[in-house]
């Protein structure tokens, strides 16, 4: 089958394309830039973004099936409109393009923080409300972006499953990820304390399997939230400790000391050029993290399934050692 994808030089994207390279699917893929994440994989590269027009039609012409996965996340902010632009006017062009140029099939890529936080102490699923006002400009985007995705599936004869992924982890992170990058600090002794919270974590060969799963299974117009286990940050911390062998933080700091830094850790990250170790929406987002999110739907229509965190982590580790990271 001819497919195209949007963002697979990302975090879930290669490890979709490595997957479906093993179905022997014919590839064709939108990069902005070369990315070694690709490298040596037999298919097409289309250059452009999500707001070239021309580069997407050029992606979905004579493609059933295209898998939209490109979007900007951002823990600093709306970046002056770019978040928006990217995550909503890009998923309008993606849809909008798929439908002319005759393809049958998209599989969007969303996220399980589009869905409302509240009520905490209960299983959140498919059926919240979607988090139009939420404070973080990601969150939000994409919220609004999802639901024109599953309206435009309703209005026009084109199919769109969305998915919705939690916090994902696991091999094949080039970049590295916020997540990988978190795995070795870690490893690295760069993380002096613990912070409050935690994230419901879920393995990106996992997420990549249900991806597949989805070009048939699915059913079009509706969500699946991928799931898989929750863990505090204090528990990962104990996990990356038993599994690497490394010595790992011990002290929680409490969430107004993290704040009241917030101010000098925004002026060194200014200063030396560099991401701040954690911003005021990274706190929000551990602290509010759902502890009981469902994927029955997915498991139940998709057929998702999932491995143990400790494997997930212990794969991380032994991919970042084989690929020199440690």
């Amino acid at each position: 089958m001819k497919i195209a994808i949007t963002g697979a030089t990302g975090r879930i994207g290669n490890v979709l394309v490595r997957r479906l390279v093993e179905e022997g699917h014919e590839l064709r893929v939108l990069v902005r830039r070369e990315s070694r994440s690709l490298a040596g994989l037999p298919l097409q590269q289309v250059q452009g973004d999500v707001l070239d027009s021309a580069a997407l039609a050029e992606l979905a012409r004579g493609c059933e099936m295209l898998f939209h996965l490109a979007a900007l996340i951002s823990i600093q902010g709306g970046m002056n409109g770019l978040v928006r632009r990217t995550n909503m006017d890009g998923t309008r062009k993606v849809l909008e393009i798929s439908l002319q140029e005759g393809v049958r099939r998209v599989v969007y890529f969303s996220t399980f923080h589009v869905f409302s936080e509240i009520p905490a102490d209960e299983s959140l699923d498919e059926t919240r409300p979607l988090a139009f006002r939420h404070r973080m400009a990601y969150t939000q985007t994409k919220a609004e972006a999802l639901d024109f995705a599953l309206r435009f599936s309703r209005e026009n004869d084109l199919e769109i499953v969305a998915l919705c992924p939690t916090g994902v982890l696991g091999p094949f992170d080039y970049e590295p990820s916020p997540s990988g990058r978190m795995l070795l600090d870690f490893y690295n002794r760069k993380i002096p304390m613990l912070v409050p919270g935690g994230v419901d974590w879920v393995d990106v060969r996992d997420v990549a399997e249900a991806a597949v799963a989805a070009m048939q299974k699915g059913r079009s117009g509706e969500a699946y939230i991928l799931s898989g286990r929750y863990a505090s940050v204090s528990e990962l911390a104990r996990l990356i400790g038993d599994i690497t062998g490394k010595s790992v933080p011990k002290y929680l700091a409490p969430n107004w000391l993290l704040r009241v830094g917030l101010p000098f850790v925004e002026a060194y990250s200014k200063i030396t050029a560099t991401p701040p170790p954690y911003t005021g929406e990274a706190l929000d987002t551990l602290r509010n993290g759902a502890k009981f999110v469902s994927s029955e739907k997915a498991q139940r229509e998709l057929g998702y399934k999932t491995r143990p965190l400790e494997d997930t982590i212990a794969d991380a580790y032994k991919w970042f050692e084989q690929n020199g990271y440690l």
